[in-house]
């Protein structure tokens, strides 16, 4: 074989073999070993020019809520914080959960309840009105078992924190009562609305009882005295302070009956002072009676705390506020209001029966009169008293007073040597100050 012949031969070879070659590469997949390879150079592009990365999209699984759901309360809050779900939105999830499952139950309970068919049965008719003893022990249980739950899962502070109330319930409780309570820690105040709310249905059955006697009274001091003891048991002294002076009974009955006084802030809790510690000892119920012994001793006190409101207030203040909460002169200022008089008029005819009745008085004790002449002597004084109102009043406004209490007043009374009994209305707040929950 010449060498020409050879050399021909090998030609081929080596264009066989790199076409083999090329075949190979183009057929074997990407490799999976990291770090750049050499890539042949396509027809029409340069050699040595890298050719384009290959991006591998990779689809993920779509979330679904049941990978975190479970058959039990603990696995399920551990699932929500494993995925990072915000502590608040956890309590949220759970309280509501629950709430939906409770309340279910309590509408079993009440669906069974038997229905109320006894419509002659009596009682209040906020007692009548509510489910039965046993139906509400049920319902009380159920509440007690996912407070359990909830305490278990998020412990004494996160059970506090979903009982707080949102902003608007808080918005709308402060304008129900009227007085801010921010001094109060917010899961203090549901406490204090349960307490508040026993104390003042335990006072209404009481006072539905019939006329209140001596032992009503005091069984009702003392409830009082238990409902100061255990709001003191929540509050440091200075929060209680300030909570009496706002939902008191005390407070609340000031604020009725000051009405027209318009104190300054000091000057109602100078008032207070000395009203709390007289209401504590001596306070009473509408339509309550005490002895006659029990109301000079009584008497005898309202006088000490009406000494103890001059010093604080000075003499020209303390006759206002001696005006503006004695329920005669309000009397005599709704008059002279509706004959379109000033309140110097209803000053002039309050201190008219003020001395009037100061001579009256005299009279009656006088034992050298005769009772001839104690009659004679007192219609004189009535009749020159109905005169001197007549003249500023009017002869409406002379005949209005006249005629108040079907004529049992103090201006009828003037002229008689026994006068009647005149039993004035107190308008008193008997219950926890007035205004719903803290």
């Amino acid at each position: 074989m010449n060498l020409q012949r050879l050399l021909l031969i090998s030609i081929v070879a080596n264009l066989v073999c790199l076409a083999g070659l090329f075949w190979v590469l183009a057929e074997r997949p990407p490799s999976t070993v990291p770090g750049p390879a050499a890539a042949p150079a396509a027809p029409g592009r340069p050699l040595g020019q890298a050719a384009p990365v290959e991006r591998v999209v990779r689809e993920v699984e779509p979330f679904h809520w049941s990978q975190i759901e479970a058959d039990d309360y603990q696995t399920y809050v551990e699932n929500l914080r494993r995925i990072g779900c915000p502590e608040e939105t956890i309590r949220d999830l759970v309280k509501q959960d629950l709430d939906k499952e409770y309340d279910q139950r309590k509408a079993e309970i009440l669906t069974k309840a038997p229905a109320r068919k006894e419509f002659w049965k009596t009682g209040h008719p906020n007692k009548l009105s509510q489910p039965s003893g046993a139906t509400r022990s049920q319902m009380a249980q159920l509440d007690q078992e996912k407070n359990q739950v909830l305490g278990d899962l998020f412990g004494r502070e996160g059970v506090a924190a979903i009982n707080r109330p949102s902003p608007l319930a808080r918005a709308r409780s402060q304008a129900k009562s009227g007085y801010a309570m921010d001094f109060i820690p917010e899961e203090t105040k549901a406490e204090l609305n349960s307490l508040e709310q026993e104390f003042g249905s335990e006072l209404l059955r009481k006072m539905a009882q019939g006329a209140s006697d001596a032992q009503d009274m005091a069984e009702i001091r003392q409830l009082r005295q238990d409902r100061d003891h255990s709001i003191a048991n929540i509050l440091t002294p200075e929060q209680k302070m300030e909570y009496d002076l706002r939902k008191s009974p005390t407070a609340a009955n000031m604020r009725l009956q000051m009405d027209g006084f318009d104190p300054s802030e000091d000057e109602f809790r100078d008032i207070f002072s000395a009203r709390k510690a007289f209401d504590d000892e001596y306070g009473t119920v509408p339509g309550s009676s005490i002895s006659p012994t029990d109301a000079e001793v009584r008497q005898l006190a309202e006088q000490e705390m009406n000494n103890q409101i001059r010093s604080s207030l000075g003499d020209d203040r303390y006759q206002d506020y001696m005006r503006q909460t004695d329920y005669e002169y309000k009397s005599i200022h709704k008059i002279a209001e509706r004959q379109g008089l000033g309140e110097n008029i209803s000053a002039q005819v309050y201190e008219m029966k003020g001395s009037a009745e100061e001579l009256a008085r005299e009279i009656r004790m006088n034992n050298g009169l005769s009772a001839e002449d104690q009659q004679m002597q007192l219609r004189q004084i009535q009749n020159e008293t109905a005169r001197s109102i007549e003249s500023m009043l009017g002869g409406q406004g002379a005949v209005a007073l006249q005629g108040q209490a079907g004529g049992r007043n103090w201006l009828n009374n003037l002229g008689r040597v026994n006068p009647l009994p005149i039993v004035k209305p107190t308008f008193q707040v008997i219950t926890s100050g007035g205004g719903g929950g803290p």
